[in-house]
């Protein structure tokens, strides 16, 4: 018994310190990924970049974002009565629905266009009946529309080039609908200052994550 628990103890150690030379080595490979990450995203509009290994071995970086209130009372003045629809109160805090956040992430952030969907569909070589297609069927996620862009025979390029103004277009067209529900009509001098004190109400915290995705082989 005393040898089996010896033996017990040697292998826990020897694994325990393989255990954190294998945490260093990631952390230094995950170090170098996310430089050149970093590099990509911002020389683009990506969110998301991939880099891929042998054998499925994919690494996967993505920007995530934290949206947080920088004030309750100052976005209460800005969004008035809708505010309740997009804040909840939760005793002693507050706390924002998650398609508010969705919608604030990119205000914040810059990352839309002053743009409806429809003026972007207009300046793709599109006919009527495929413009009409896309308006319906284009969301605002560029992984699910650059499928439907290519489904219409739109190059890759072309594809690369639209999706991310796509997106940028949806996500103004919910900021707009926001105010104009809050009582701000879009073209309005009202409406550009509420579009201003939206950005100052809240705080959008912007991190790295990378991730590997693998096959295991399930004869080991």
């Amino acid at each position: 018994m005393t040898a089996d628990i010896k033996q017990l103890v040697d292998d826990y150690a020897k694994w325990d310190q393989l255990g954190k030379e294998a945490r260093k080595e990631i952390e230094k490979i995950k170090a170098q990924l996310q430089k050149s990450a970093v590099e990509a995203i911002e020389n683009s509009k990506v969110k998301t970049v991939k880099y891929f290994g042998t054998d499925n071995n994919i690494a996967i970086a993505t920007t995530a974002e934290t949206v947080k209130m920088a004030s309750v009372s100052f976005l209460r003045s800005v969004l008035g009565d809708v505010t309740g629809d997009f804040v909840k109160e939760e005793e002693p805090s507050y706390k924002m629905t998650d398609p508010f956040k969705k919608m604030m992430a990119p205000l914040c952030t810059g990352s839309y266009i002053e743009q409806k969907l429809d003026d972007v569909i207009a300046q793709m070589d599109v006919d009527e009946v495929t413009a009409r297609l896309l308006k319906k069927k284009l969301k605002g996620d560029p992984e699910r529309d650059a499928k439907t862009l290519a489904s219409i025979g739109m190059a890759p390029k072309d594809i690369e080039y639209w999706v991310y103004f796509i997106a940028e277009s949806i996500a103004y067209e919910k900021i707009v609908r926001l105010l104009e529900v809050a009582g701000y009509p879009e073209g309005t001098p009202e409406f550009e200052t509420a579009l201003k004190n939206l950005k100052l109400a809240v705080i959008v915290e912007e991190t790295l994550k990378i991730g590997i995705e693998y096959e295991t082989d399930p004869e080991r």
